[in-house]
């Protein structure tokens, strides 16, 4: 059986040059966000500022509300090299710029 369709539908995710903010995140309590659960050494994120348990709030001027809003705000913004975040650290709410290295074109040929 082919895999094509299924190859193609996880593009974004499996490719090396995807945008990576370098966190794992959950959605947080009552769509309040998503919820940072470990941030990547010396990722985007790690260099932007973030922290675990801080709550991304809103993107690039749009509201987040769960990891799906996350994941497809990244995904929009593919060709992006700076978002914007919103995020709660005990209740207060914080901005952070997060730049995005320019992807390396690689592929195992």
């Amino acid at each position: 059986p082919k895999m094509q369709g299924f190859k193609n539908r996880n593009f974004n995710w499996n490719m090396d040059n995807r945008v990576k903010l370098g966190v794992k995140v959950e959605d947080a309590l009552d769509n309040g966000g998503a919820k940072i659960l470990n941030v990547e050494e010396g990722s985007a994120a790690d260099k932007a500022g973030l922290k675990k348990d801080d709550i991304i709030t809103e993107m690039n001027g749009e509201k987040v509300t769960d990891v799906n809003d996350l994941r497809s705000g990244i995904t929009n913004d593919e060709a992006k090299e700076k978002f914007t975040l919103k995020a709660k650290r005990d209740n207060t709410e914080m901005s952070f710029d997060i730049k995005i290295p320019k992807p390396v074109n690689s592929a195992d040929l």
